[in-house]
């Protein structure tokens, strides 16, 4: 016995069943109840487990729904975006063909008008000279009217080759630049007048339309002996150079580069446009570079002109898709 027992009271355990009987069933029947109320909290609390995790799962759902409407959302302004600035760029091309359109009804009537205008004034005069029987001023009249007949027929020839660009293309086929501007070259004299014409061993193999590509560099051929002015070396070069970024080549660009007589800035566009000729005196339709510049667009590339001004050379560059430009 530990120290103060002795003054606890104690009952004998033999005595309780004096308790009676019901005191076992309140016993048993607390026991019952314990167990049951914990059953109860327990079902309880799996029961709102339960609850919070369907809440947290449809939290997600809803939220991912969320996420995936404002991505559809993003996607629909971006794609109304492109669609705005497609509609843009195509109004924006549609009233630039309009404005070429019209330059071209203009440009097409005067110069068109004037070979008329002097077949119509020779054949005056033709008449003039029979009546007075002066068959040599009769030939000579005859022979303005001819060549007048023969610009005109000029004339209609390139403005139809130039209608037929992006609506008649050959097969795009590889096409060795090398090759193709010495064959271009070939139909110079370079003896005539002492133009020398030096190409580049470099240049590339692309892949467009071989004769179109062909219509590009005799017009430009053309175009730099045509304007050597009074150039005593007239010298033309073909050849390319070509942008590089972290090592790697981004633009490979041709150019057709002469010493002669130049071509002031306020101009460098403006000899792209129909029947535009700096000299009047040149020999020529002054589409030609109207050509250059729809072939090349069509190829998927730009073309412009480089030039310090009169007395400085032009030197005319050109480039065609990344596709073209590298094949080979």
């Amino acid at each position: 016995m530990w120290p103060g027992a002795e003054n606890h009271t104690w009952v004998s355990i033999t005595a309780l069943p004096a308790l009676g009987e019901a005191w076992w069933a309140v016993a048993l029947a607390a026991l019952v109840l314990a167990a049951l109320a914990g059953t109860l909290g327990l079902w309880s609390y799996r029961r709102n487990l339960a609850r919070e995790r369907a809440i947290t799962e449809r939290e997600r759902a809803i939220n991912r729904d969320l996420r995936e409407l404002a991505e559809l959302k993003d996607l629909l302004l971006a794609d109304r975006a492109a669609d705005i600035a497609d509609r843009e760029r195509l109004i924006s091309e549609l009233r630039s063909r309009n404005a070429e359109l019209a330059r071209f009804n203009y440009t097409v009537s005067h110069d068109l008008k004037n070979p008329l205008v002097t077949i119509k004034a020779y054949v005056g005069l033709v008449k003039r000279d029979a009546a007075a029987g002066n068959a040599e001023r009769m030939i000579r009249d005859i022979d303005r009217i001819g060549a007048a007949a023969e610009h005109m027929h000029q004339l209609l020839e390139e403005l139809l080759e130039l209608s037929r660009v992006g609506r008649s293309m050959a097969k795009p086929v590889d096409v060795p630049m090398g090759q193709l501007v010495r064959e271009a070259a070939a139909r110079y004299d370079t003896n005539e007048g002492g133009v020398e014409i030096e190409i580049a061993t470099d240049l590339p193999t692309v892949r467009g339309d071989r004769k179109r590509l062909l219509e590009v560099l005799h017009n430009l051929l053309d175009n730099a002996i045509s304007y050597m002015g009074s150039q005593p070396s007239p010298r033309v070069e073909v050849g390319t150079r070509r942008t590089v970024r972290d090592g790697e080549v981004q633009e490979t660009i041709f150019y057709v580069r002469d010493n002669g007589a130049g071509i002031e800035p306020p101009y460098h566009e403006k000899v792209f446009g129909l029947f535009e000729r700096l000299d009047a005196e040149t020999e020529g339709t002054g589409i030609g570079l109207a050509l250059v510049k729809r072939i090349v667009e069509v190829h998927g590339g730009r073309v412009w002109v480089e030039s310090k001004g009169r007395g400085h050379g032009s030197t005319f560059c050109f480039t065609l898709s990344d596709q073209a430009a590298s094949a080979g």
